[in-house]
């Protein structure tokens, strides 16, 4: 088959804008000879692929991005228009070339300025326009234009990522008609505005996704409202509100991950860093990433089936374990992380007893290292899951946090041994760890997998032999474990594996092998559930 480029005689007809220009012109390096490809379609002389229904080149087209797709009109007359009539539209300028940025950028606003009029589609299925400028304001216009095109297709996915600098610290503020587009059903935008007096009214809406936008209560409370149709919230790197009652029952999926302080032309901030989430129809909670300083309090989520909770913390407020714990006891599948576990010790020694009422709990993923403290706290919480089946710990490197908060580094705990003297507050120390822990707690644990996401915390004899103890606890007190899976985070690191083999050495003990499945593999995904 032979693709040849036309002359340019051919390609002229309808090729012209209302400015002029011609669609050769648009191309950045059009070349200056015929370009040949053969292929083996040379052999029967038929061209395969200009043999193909016009809607499948242009759903072809469509999965590439915009510059690749207006390329084609050079092969030959039959591939001069369909590009035209592509709905998913990918204009990205993110791999820019800083150097002769100015010049790169240029282009890139005279090519969208010339491509978007020429487009013949009756609706855009997907637009994607990721713009990466120090000078994005001078540039606001333009974007405006190329959205108004856009919205007047009817856009239903919508992604923005319009990025501002430093020496530029204006965002993107989002055009009024945009804030109230009836047609949009997936919206993802990042690092832009939402203008003063602007109404959220996204009457079709059901993906929501917002990264860096400063977000005021009016701003939140617009969203539950106007969005009916409302099924998933994600919200990354956000600030500024304080109160987020999601009341749909369309509305399953809610997602908040790190949370920052505004700056820029936000001003400053002035408000507590602190929420409630009140949502009792939503069935999958993620809370990740840094909460530093921020008091999280939840609500009524009595629809819960998924909760990961495993976002980090400077400070930890009173109760707030136990308050969290507590709502969203009704999940299914849960996530928590290291600090946790280590607030549930400091409960134990100070209560001397833990109730958390976890009674749905059937699947519990913990990230946590392994160390006394840490096994006591682990301890607390499987007593409060007593149907759970499935285990999962991501044993992390380092030392367990001291019981009043303050963390103590590895070189702090060589030359002060006294950290785990707090064993002694909780239980008889004289006993060992399997005969003193998870009694009553796993009759109903079928798998558990355990992986280690370090190379040296298990070099140490000590640390290998406290693992092993606790996991010859579980395997004694879970009668009903079918599978126990021991495996290196990173598959290609030798010297994590062979620490596990030793792990896995100490482990064989009569009766071991008919009461489970211990073996050396990859661990299974933690990923949150539906991602």
């Amino acid at each position: 088959m032979n693709f040849e480029r036309e002359s340019e005689q051919d390609q002229s007809p309808g090729c012209f804008d209302d400015d002029g220009h011609s669609k050769s012109q648009l191309l950045e390096n059009p070349p200056q000879e015929k370009v040949k490809i053969e292929t083996e379609s040379e052999v029967t002389g038929i061209d395969w692929i200009s043999k193909l229904p016009d809607d499948l080149i242009v759903r072809i087209l469509s999965q590439l991005p915009i510059q690749d797709a207006f390329r084609t009109a050079i092969l030959s007359k039959r591939w001069q228009y369909p590009w035209t009539c592509i709905d998913n539209l990918i204009f990205d300028n993110t791999y820019t070339d800083w150097v002769d940025r100015v010049n790169v950028i240029n282009k890139f606003v005279s090519f969208t300025d010339n491509v978007l009029p020429l487009l013949c589609c009756s609706k855009i299925k997907k637009f994607t326009l990721y713009f990466r400028f120090c000078l994005v304001s001078s540039y606001s216009s333009k974007i405006d234009e190329w959205l108004e095109i856009a919205l007047k297709k009817r856009v239903e996915d919508l992604d923005l990522e319009i990025w501002y600098y430093d020496d530029d610290p204006f965002p993107y503020v989002l055009p009024q008609a945009l804030c109230s587009c009836s047609s949009i059903i997936k919206f993802r935008c990042e690092f832009c505005r939402i203008p003063e007096e602007c109404v959220l009214n996204w009457t079709s809406l059901k993906s929501l996704t917002l990264k860096y936008l400063f977000l005021r209560d009016e701003h939140i409370e617009q969203i539950v409202t106007n969005c009916p149709q409302l099924e998933s919230l994600k919200l990354c790197e956000f600030c500024g509100f304080h109160r987020l009652h999601l009341t749909s029952p369309k509305c399953s999926r809610l997602e908040l991950i790190d949370h920052v302080h505004p700056d820029g032309d936000w001003g400053s901030f002035g408000g507590d860093c602190s929420f409630e989430i009140v949502a009792p129809y939503i069935q999958h909670l993620k809370i990740s990433g840094h909460f530093d300083g921020v008091e999280i309090r939840l609500g009524d989520l009595s629809s819960l089936v998924h909760a990961d909770l495993t976002f980090s913390v400077d400070g930890v407020f009173d109760k707030t374990v136990e308050l969290l714990l507590a709502s969203v006891r009704c999940a299914n599948e849960l996530m928590v992380p290291c600090w946790f576990i280590e607030m549930i010790y400091v409960l134990a020694v100070e209560k001397k007893a833990v109730s958390l009422l976890l009674l749905k709990c059937k699947k519990l993923t913990i990230n946590s290292w392994i160390s006394k403290k840490a096994i006591l706290g682990i301890d607390c919480l499987l007593r409060s899951t007593p149907y759970l089946e499935n285990l999962t710990i991501i044993h992390q490197e380092g030392d367990f946090y001291a019981w009043d908060g303050e963390y103590n580094s590895s070189e702090e705990k060589d030359s002060d041994s006294s950290g785990d003297e707090d064993f002694d507050l909780w239980g008889d120390i004289s006993l060992s760890l399997h005969e003193n822990i998870f009694r009553g707690s796993l009759q109903n644990l079928k798998h558990v997998e355990v992986t280690s996401n370090c190379c040296s915390c298990l070099h140490k004899a000590n640390a290998t032999k406290l693992l092993s103890e606790f996991l010859k606890s579980l395997v004694e007190h879970a009668k009903n474990l079918e599978k126990l899976v021991i495996a290196p985070w990173h598959k290609g690191c030798n010297n994590s594996s062979t620490n596990i083999s030793n792990v896995i050495k100490n482990l064989a003990f009569p009766g071991a092998s008919n009461i489970a499945i211990v073996s050396l593999g990859s661990i299974s995904s933690v990923d949150f559930p539906g991602e």
